[in-house]
């Protein structure tokens, strides 16, 4: 079947300092086939929005990638933007068609449902990146701190508290994910355009954690929505209180507290998951004819 997904992100693929996960994700759908990536909302979390944007504008314009490009929120102050109005709009002319991919803040979300009250309704699906289950240990004594729920609480509570079938791929279950410098260059050579453009983050990884490689977080949430096989699958009843989200902590829920339940995926095979990444990559690349 068809998934038709729309990808709300803050993507930073090409920006030093910055991570590397979501422009890896969007390429994981387009080398997908049965997935249809109808457009990309910008969002803010990696970076704030105008670099997000501006940085996702060149890539698209330098890739000839001809995807609709929406601006989102500049913060969890400003619910209100071109991009939650898209949504709201989309998820309404298409009800129950519409997959949505968010690695990012909610913030564009929450601002959807602010237009349209049905806008959760409407999607058939919301697959997300985000929380953690326990403290993220990357390296003995170094913890990462949680950023995409947690960037907007409220956001997050009112996307937990929707009607819709909600997936998320948490951290910790992102971790097996691992991609070393040396086995990219043998799949791609060092030279490649992948090669070149993600290589400032291996070493900026081996600068902030001493990790020699680093996890595509947001590749497990694209591929749980298009490649659901390479996945174990279970359910998680998430505990909605604001304080835990703000920390983007989901707490497995004790008998009465209010709650969620949402879909969390396990890596069966990480290695078999490296594989379809791989291939999912050169398939993007050489649709846009990039080598």
């Amino acid at each position: 079947m068809q998934k038709h997904v729309i990808m709300d992100c803050d993507n930073t693929l090409g920006v030093r300092g910055c991570d590397v996960d979501d422009g890896l994700a969007l390429l994981g759908l387009l080398g997908t086939e049965g997935v249809s990536v109808e457009a990309l909302c910008t969002c803010y979390g990696n970076s704030d929005i105008e670099t997000v944007t501006n940085n996702t504008r060149r890539m698209f314009a330098e890739m000839s990638i001809d995807i609709p490009l929406y601006k989102g929120c500049a913060g969890p102050d400003e619910p209100h933007s071109e991009a939650a109005r898209f949504l709201a709009e989309a998820a309404a002319a298409r009800p129950g068609e519409i997959s949505l991919l968010a690695t990012g803040s909610m913030t564009n979300l929450l601002g959807a449902s602010l237009i349209d009250p049905s806008f959760f309704a409407n999607l058939r699906e919301i697959v997300c990146m985000g929380g953690v289950t326990r403290s993220l240990v990357i390296t003995p004594g170094r913890i990462m701190d949680e950023l995409n729920l947690s960037c907007d609480a409220d956001a997050t509570l009112a996307m937990l508290a929707s009607p819709c079938p909600i997936t998320i791929a948490t951290a910790q279950n992102c971790m097996p994910t691992f991609f070393e410098r040396e086995e990219l260059a043998r799949e791609f050579s060092a030279d490649s355009w992948l090669c070149r453009t993600v290589d400032y983050w291996f070493n900026d990884m081996d600068a902030a954690y001493d990790w020699k490689g680093w996890t595509c977080w947001d590749l497990v949430a694209a591929f749980a929505l298009c490649r659901p096989s390479l996945f174990d699958w279970h359910t998680m009843d998430v505990t909605l209180n604001r304080r835990f989200i703000q920390a983007g902590y989901l707490e497995h829920a004790s008998e009465g507290a209010p709650s969620a339940l949402v879909s969390t995926p396990t890596i069966t095979d990480a290695d078999a998951f490296r594989a379809e990444a791989y291939a999912a990559w050169h398939a993007a690349l050489a649709k846009l004819d990039i080598i």
